[in-house]
């Protein structure tokens, strides 16, 4: 008898951390564009709406794409993915490619989104070295109230360092800033 309510107590146990895994998530903010930056300065309001976190295994993959074959094997592998979305302004939402949280040890929460960012047609025919910079990714930073701030780098390299250690380069001198973000 004992058995089998631990084995019911694993079998929720397990459950209960692959839904954590699926569930949605929202996020509201302020984007800013500080002076010295590529774009214009200013700032919007912008939402991230997450479907799931993307599971390790899948991860995994992706790592291993950009070690053997490139930034541009990513990028197309990306273009299959569809973690969530997020919405800059009142424009349409643009389809964020993977989504990875983690907790901190004071109870906050890393968000971590990689998009295959969408290149301009002017960028292509101008020869504009952003091409080169084919990924967005934000990284946000809540305490455990779920509010927090961030950082959005609008035209992105990246490379892995080491085994496992995704490096991201910014095309500007230093990323957007994501203001008063807090989880609805």
């Amino acid at each position: 008898m004992r058995s089998k309510s631990v084995m019911a107590l694993i079998i929720s146990a397990a459950l209960a951390l692959s839904t954590a895994a699926f569930a949605e998530t929202q996020f509201t903010g302020t984007l800013v564009a500080p002076a010295g930056t590529a774009v214009r300065s200013g700032s919007a309001p912008v939402a991230i709406h997450i479907d799931h976190y993307t599971e390790e295994a899948q991860v995994q993959r992706l790592q291993g794409i950009l070690q053997s074959k490139g930034p541009n094997a990513l990028r197309d592998a990306l273009w299959d993915q569809e973690a969530g979305y997020i919405r800059i302004g009142g424009g349409l939402g643009y389809p964020i490619a993977a989504a990875r949280s983690h907790a901190t040890p004071d109870g906050g929460t890393i968000v971590r989104l990689m998009i295959d960012r969408p290149i301009a047609q002017y960028e292509v025919i101008n020869n504009l070295r952003t091409v080169d910079y084919p990924f967005a990714f934000v990284e946000i930073k809540l305490d455990r109230n779920g509010k927090g701030d961030g950082q959005f780098y609008q035209a992105a390299k990246v490379s892995m360092t080491g085994n496992d250690t995704l490096h991201v380069e910014n095309y500007s001198p230093q990323p957007l800033k994501l203001l008063n973000v807090h989880a609805r």
